[in-house]
């Protein structure tokens, strides 16, 4: 059979007949006998299938279509709906190559109805929940208090400063992988790199990969036994392994594919982003948001619990957000929360002023960033004027655990007005600004933002005034940014007591360097193996005066190459 370009309703059959549809009756029966369906073909080996027959096979290729796109099968969900109209097109299309003709066009009337209803039915829905009527659900699916900054968010201490974004730690991750010759061969990173809080200091962490099918299958018994943990505090990576392997991951096949094992255990679920996260065991996890619609069935997406899987064994248990385990730090994701914190702003008053009058209108600022506060992992990002993008109104701190949020009314400059003055500080070396996060130094928000060179690694930090944004400090240490930053707001009151036990040392050796212009001084002890790193600029020019012998008090950070001194005291 060829199309006629004569007539849409033209067609050539095989025989050289040109026939012409006089109506829909006349298209279907026409379609359903091409080739006299009912007979046996020319070579006597084809006859066409019964109706039954034609439904199995469409079944089978749906199966096969559910297997590899795995779409949820909720009715909140645009995907059932789309599956369904696949289905549908595909019997009929197989009806017509290998089907007998039915007797009458009703049930191919029904299918088309049945297609017409998975599209208008959404739509409608669509539009019953759209703001316009349902503004006021809109501002509440999130509740805000409004909070004091000063009181309420507390002095965050040096151990605590996130240091390192994503980019910076895919950066460490590789350097981490690299010193390992054999794993390299076979692995490499997830792109998770996941943020994390561990005994209140925060982490982002990634799961290793099969490189490829072949590795797969030398490797897949044995399991994924490695993760890469980066401290992004200070930017020091590990690979760490697990004492169970991961047995279930994206890089897996067949029903040990992470998304295969958890839709095929919850197919009318709709998931959101799974968080790859370690508990306070070292246990491996995968977190995954279970999301539902608030507002007329597929509208206002909001998290309703989450599926915590054991990583090795592939156990699933659901969670409702009332009872999620303290130590998972990510179960509502950042898009819906981001989502609603606009609503809540921009409908204040009612969707008509949303658009005319804009009173008290208000969205977040275009990005966000994390901090972990106590033991939980929070979302930050500013609040301004829908008329105004030039300042922030305040700051929305949501805890990503709980879905609690505030709102602390703080005018100041917007995060990429600070990064461009940081940007500004140090323009001749070319570095570039990280997002920032707000930190309360002595009662006053300001951003805290790394400056990355070209390899994407921290080189240097800046600490901006929220409110003055022209006030900007930078250094090549958090405690040398803090120390600068209280040396030019003398009015303001010293750094937070430094947290952690004094250990007395005593000095074999005392060597000093210049670092970037500066003098730092490196010292080896008696009591242990390690070189200590002290800074002039935080700790004052008495560490010139220090000779070997000298017994003194330190807290010092551990890290890769050196321990840092935070704080340092001397015996006489």
């Amino acid at each position: 059979m060829d199309y006629n370009a004569k007539s849409p309703f033209n067609f050539k059959f095989n025989t050289g007949e040109n026939i012409r549809f006089t109506s829909f009756k006349d298209f279907f029966d026409r379609i359903f006998n091409i080739g006299n369906p009912n007979k046996v073909n020319k070579k006597g080996k084809f006859r066409r299938k019964p109706w039954w027959f034609v439904l199995l096979m469409t079944l089978i290729i749906m199966f096969v279509y559910f297997f590899f796109a795995l779409p949820s099968l909720s009715p909140m969900g645009m995907e059932l709906y789309f599956t369904i109209i696949i289905g549908i097109v595909l019997f009929w299309f197989l009806m017509a190559l290998f089907g007998r003709k039915p007797k009458t066009a009703k049930s191919f009337l029904v299918s088309l109805g049945v297609i017409a209803v998975c599209i208008l039915f959404p739509a409608i829905m669509r539009f019953i929940g759209s703001p316009i009527f349902m503004a006021s659900q809109y501002k509440n699916l999130i509740e805000v208090r409004e909070g004091v900054f000063d009181e309420e968010i507390d002095q965050i201490h040096i151990s605590q400063v996130p240091v390192v974004d994503r980019e910076a730690a895919s950066v460490i991750g590789e350097k981490e992988m690299g010193a390992v010759g054999d794993l390299v061969s076979q692995f490499d990173i997830s792109a998770y790199y996941s943020q994390i809080n561990i005994a209140g200091k925060p982490y982002r962490v990634s799961p290793l990969f099969y490189n490829d099918f072949f590795k797969y299958l030398w490797n897949f018994r044995e399991g994924i036994q490695y993760y890469v943990s980066v401290d992004m505090n200070t930017q020091e990576g590990d690979l760490i392994k697990l004492d169970e392997s991961i047995m279930y991951s994206n890089s897996d096949y067949l029903m040990r594919d992470f998304d295969r094992h958890l839709r095929f255990q919850y197919p009318f679920a709709l998931f959101g982003e799974t968080n790859f996260e370690i508990d306070d065991n070292g246990k491996a996890w995968y977190v995954t948001p279970k999301l539902t619609k608030r507002i007329a069935l597929f509208s206002a997406t909001d998290t309703q619990g989450i599926y915590l899987t054991d990583a090795h064994t592939g156990e699933s248990t659901y969670y409702d957000k009332a009872d999620i385990p303290e130590w998972v730090d990510r179960a509502y994701p950042a898009e819906n929360i981001l989502d609603q914190l606009n609503w809540h702003g921009r409908f204040v008053k009612g969707f008509w002023n949303s658009i005319f009058g804009q009173r008290n209108v208000t969205s977040t600022t275009e990005g966000y960033n994390y901090i972990s506060i106590g033991t939980d992992l929070h979302l930050i990002t500013g609040v301004t004027s829908v008329r105004s993008d030039t300042s922030n109104l305040g700051f929305y701190y949501v805890n990503l655990r709980t879905k609690e949020a505030t709102f602390y009314p703080q005018p100041s400059s917007t995060e990429y007005a600070a990064m461009s003055s940081a940007r500004g500080k140090v323009q001749e070396k070319g570095y570039n600004p990280t997002f920032p996060v707000i930190l309360n130094i002595q009662g006053r928000p300001v951003y805290f933002m790394s400056l990355k060179d070209q390899s994407l690694t921290a080189k240097m930090f800046a600490l901006v005034d929220a409110e003055q944004f022209t006030n900007v400090v930078v250094g090549d240490t958090v405690p040398q940014v803090m120390a600068k930053y209280y040396e030019t707001n003398p009015n303001q009151n010293g750094p937070a007591e430094i947290e952690g036990d004094l250990t007395e040392l005593t000095l074999t050796q005392v060597a000093g360097m210049v670092e970037d212009g500066n003098t730092v001084f490196y010292f080896q002890t008696k009591e242990d193996s390690k070189v200590y790193r002290a800074d002039p600029e935080t700790l004052g020019p008495v560490l010139a005066f220090l000779k070997p012998g000298q017994k003194i008090k330190v807290i010092a950070q551990e890290g890769e190459d050196y321990n840092n001194i935070l704080q340092i005291e001397f015996n006489n």
